[in-house]
């Protein structure tokens, strides 16, 4: 495997966390040639500083290339708060961010797959062109180009638009935790190398992350995973400087969006798939 996938995982809830060190943090990893860094208030045991989308903007102002997922909104977060958030968030960080969508290994009810996909829904509520902003003739957007949602399910009814542009990767990257709803997502993050074959023919288009297993100088070659997470402490953990020196590990060329570093196709709108 060549120039495997790298996300940080990033405990933001720690004693020593503020703004200046987690900065740092994620510097550091973009620096070191991270792919995206995960952005996680889910420690349990510690009292948090800050909320985890409002850090994600924070640390989109600081960045240039490194993405940045933001672990889950709370649970009962109406889908189009979450679309909305989301959408905000890959406009402020030029289409550098991803969503973390579901954490558990089941979805028996289907609430969360059904939140995929009413969010990418609501993503879609405007056609790329459909802002034209046109002072002159008092046009700020194309009717035709805003489509309602319509949605009703078992556990939305949400009739949509949403009041946000189309974001600038389409859809942010969609990662789940778990083999369960891989079909729904771009990212799987896994923890048993056991479960990537069948991820893989579940969800062929999307990319498969493993724990790195060993020292981060030692790259796994033959992993059955798209790349690694990594987990970091801080801005001087050893594992930044192991893999910045490593042989072999190719320089990233600086990509536009989260998606095209991780050589995911920006996805067309559910409208002009059904209009073209």
């Amino acid at each position: 495997m060549t120039a495997p996938i790298l996300v940080a995982t990033l405990d933001t809830r720690g004693p020593a966390a503020s703004l200046g060190t987690l900065t740092r943090a994620v510097r550091a990893a973009e620096a070191a040639g991270f792919d995206a860094v995960l952005i996680d208030d889910r420690a349990a045991g510690a009292r948090g500083r800050f909320e985890t989308t409002t850090l994600t903007a924070a640390l989109a102002a600081v960045t240039e290339h490194i993405g940045l997922i933001t672990a889950p909104l709370p649970a009962d977060q109406a889908p189009y708060h979450v679309a909305r958030i989301t959408a905000s968030l890959d406009h402020l960080a030029h289409g550098r961010t991803g969503w973390l969508a579901a954490t558990d290994a089941t979805d028996p009810e289907g609430r969360t797959g059904e939140l995929i996909d009413v969010v990418r829904g609501l993503w879609d509520s405007f056609d790329d062109d459909a802002f034209v902003h046109d002072r002159a003739d008092g046009l700020y957007w194309r009717l035709p180009a805003v489509h309602q949602l319509d949605h009703q399910g078992r556990h939305f009814d949400v009739a949509g638009p949403l009041n946000v542009a189309r974001p600038p990767q389409g859809h942010p990257v969609v990662a789940v935790t778990g083999p369960a709803l891989a079909a729904a997502a771009d990212l799987v993050l896994l923890d048993e190398a056991a479960d990537a074959a069948s991820v893989k023919q579940q969800a062929p288009h999307a990319k498969v992350l493993l724990p790195l297993p060993g020292p981060a100088a030692e790259l796994p070659a033959d992993s059955p995973a798209d790349g690694f997470t990594v987990a970091l402490t801080g801005s001087d953990d050893p594992v930044l400087a192991a893999l910045a020196s490593r042989p072999g590990r190719p320089d990233r060329t600086p990509a536009a969006t989260l998606r095209e570093r991780l050589g995911l196709a920006r996805p067309e709108s559910r409208h002009a798939l059904t209009t073209a």
